[in-house]
């Protein structure tokens, strides 16, 4: 009898429990593509920025306009990128879980208050059923999608850059 009792208990919770355990599942098997390629595409995104800067100083060297621009690691998950002059920049870009983060302040002339002012924009890390990262605006309608890092790389680099 107590067999009996154990062995419809077990049935209940299987059929009670099916579908919020396949979403856990679920869940934690796009956690687990989040956590490798989010990194993968954050390092790649960074990469990206790196070039464009380098890019941006060889076209502006020699001109009035040219100033240093640095892109400093600061952990593997945040880099700095500073401009001193024309425009000056302070930013911090961030990969946490979910999301890539831009925290900046700029300002056109030669010097700016780092912590007036400041802007920030938030990306998100999706996964879509097939299986395949996802990166688009967190908070913007519609959204933009940024399937390649250059893509994304190229986005911050205009928000950064352009009055």
């Amino acid at each position: 009898m107590a067999q009996e009792w154990i062995e419809n208990l077990a049935q209940d919770i299987k059929h009670r429990n099916r579908e919020v355990a396949e979403d856990y599942g679920r869940q934690q098997h796009y956690a687990g593509i989040l956590s490798t390629q989010g990194m993968e595409y954050y390092v790649a995104l960074v990469e990206c920025l790196q070039e464009n800067v380098d890019a941006l100083r060889s076209q502006l060297q020699g001109d009035s306009t040219s100033s240093d621009i640095s892109i400093q690691t600061i952990k593997a998950d945040e880099v700095k990128l500073t401009r001193s002059h024309f425009p000056w920049i302070d930013a911090r870009l961030t990969h946490h879980d979910d999301t890539i983060t831009l925290d900046y302040a700029k300002s056109p002339g030669t010097a700016g208050d780092p912590t007036l002012d400041r802007k920030t924009c938030s990306f998100a890390l999706r996964v879509t059923p097939g299986d395949i990262l996802s990166v688009q605006d967190a908070f913007a309608e519609p959204p933009q999608q940024y399937q390649r890092p250059e893509d994304l790389a190229r986005r911050i680099t205009e928000l950064l850059f352009f009055a």
